[in-house]
């Protein structure tokens, strides 16, 4: 079994960097810049692009199905080196792009009408109670309220029940000799 070790971070070899720009459902490729020199080829899934010979490479209407894949470019010096971009992206055509100012502003603004709504409906509830008129009651209940008051007792408990005390054991412990 053989291990693999990698060497210190300086050592290790660069590859060059694509850059990647997607809008909607247009994208746009563009070249490292070390190979910036001279005309440059394009390859699309291993079948070279004649018709593009320059540092970008543009797909309009990007599709899932047929655009994603290997893409490489190369001018006639660097050839043979295999640096490859592999492409799979989701593109959108009624998408919006928002950036953080955007959609900070949404969310304030609707919190503040948020705010403003529960504001009006409680100040509309606080009026509208303080107009309320006092509810009265009819003649026949000489104007006491409803419920218990302290004209009369509480009701009477059955005679069938005996409340029970602390201390009284024996007159209960033989009610339950079923050892639950």
């Amino acid at each position: 079994m053989a291990k693999a070790t990698l060497g210190k971070a300086s050592s290790l070899t660069s590859y060059p960097t694509y850059e990647v720009s997607i809008s909607g459902s247009k994208v746009v490729l563009t070249c490292p810049k070390e190979y910036d020199d001279g005309d440059i080829t394009w390859e699309k899934s291993f079948q070279e692009q004649r018709e593009i010979k320059t540092a970008t490479f543009t797909i309009d209407y990007f599709s899932e199905m047929e655009d994603n894949g290997y893409y490489r470019c190369y001018n006639a010096e660097n050839k043979a080196k295999n640096h490859y971009l592999y492409l799979r992206a989701r593109v959108c055509e009624t998408c919006l792009e928002l950036g953080v100012a955007e959609v900070a502003t949404i969310i304030i603004a609707d919190l503040c009408i948020t705010l403003g709504l529960l504001l009006g409906v409680y100040h509309w509830g606080r009026n509208r109670k303080a107009k309320a008129k006092p509810v009265t009651r009819a003649a026949g209940t000489g104007g006491r309220p409803r419920g218990q008051t302290k004209e009369r007792p509480p009701p009477v408990p059955s005679p069938d029940y005996e409340p029970l005390r602390k201390g009284q054991k024996d007159v209960y412990s033989g009610l339950n000799h079923r050892g639950v």
